[in-house]
């Protein structure tokens, strides 16, 4: 069984690298270059906001490229497609930024709401190009549900519940999988289980109270004709909360 209280023992920083990550370290190389490229921009106080938030760590890119490697996706497509899950979550944190509950708006506080805004935005807008770059029509619906899932959850913390921490693991790790599943061209049995496996993941990550014990049952029973998708599998196990 999958224990949820040992994800919660293990911090960012006692995360090393595992065998998919070193498997992938030429992508996530080239990840990174993408990443660095799209926030680097003419105006210094965006450039400082997206460099504090930029991902340290990129389990939302190892995802998409450990998923897409299962089947015939180009270098630049699934390096491109892994940047843009990045940079959705990257949008998603400068967003976190917008004051919650009463605010005294004032001439600071209007300036500061809409640099946040924009600056989020100009993420979002990043994220999609990078998302139509590969060329593939599927793979670009499958980007702009996630984006459309992430925008309805965001809206209805605000409305419902708005001193409540916005997480999006389980929306991106399932649209990670799902993307990098449909760049690849995989089954549909085995692209719905990975996303399956990888939201069941995330969930556990938002501390909710999923298991994701049948999830990874369900997609380590259709690995027999897939060796490749163990590493993946075993990546998700063995890692815990990053950011």
């Amino acid at each position: 069984m999958f224990d949820k209280r040992n994800l919660q023992k293990i911090s960012p920083a006692a995360v090393v690298e595992s065998n998919l990550e070193w498997l992938l370290g030429d992508d996530l190389a080239l990840v990174r270059q993408i990443i660095q490229a799209r926030i680097q921009t003419q105006y210094p106080l965006v450039n400082e906001v997206l460099h504090d938030y930029a991902p340290e760590y990129l389990p939302r890119a190892i995802i998409v490229l450990g998923t897409s490697r299962l089947g015939r996706a180009s270098r630049d497509h699934r390096t491109a497609l892994a940047a843009a899950i990045e940079l959705l979550h990257t949008a998603v944190m400068v967003h976190e930024l917008i004051p919650r509950g009463e605010v005294v708006v004032d001439e600071g506080q209007r300036i500061m709401m809409g640099s946040v805004i924009l600056i989020g935005d100009y993420c979002f807008s990043q994220a999609s190009t990078l998302a139509a770059s590969t060329e593939n029509p599927a793979v670009v619906a499958a980007f702009a549900n996630a984006l459309a899932r992430l925008s309805e959850r965001r809206v209805r913390v605000l409305l419902e519940n708005p001193h409540q921490p916005h997480h999006d693991e389980a929306i991106l790790y399932a649209a990670a999988a799902e993307v990098g599943a449909l760049l690849a061209g995989l089954p549909k049995p085995l692209r719905y289980a990975l996303s399956e496996a990888a939201a069941s993941f995330g969930e556990v990550l938002s501390d909710s109270e999923t298991s994701v014990s049948e999830a990874f049952l369900y997609l380590e029973s259709l690995t027999k004709e897939w060796p490749g998708v163990k590493p993946l599998s075993a990546w998700l196990r063995g890692h815990g909360p990053m950011v």
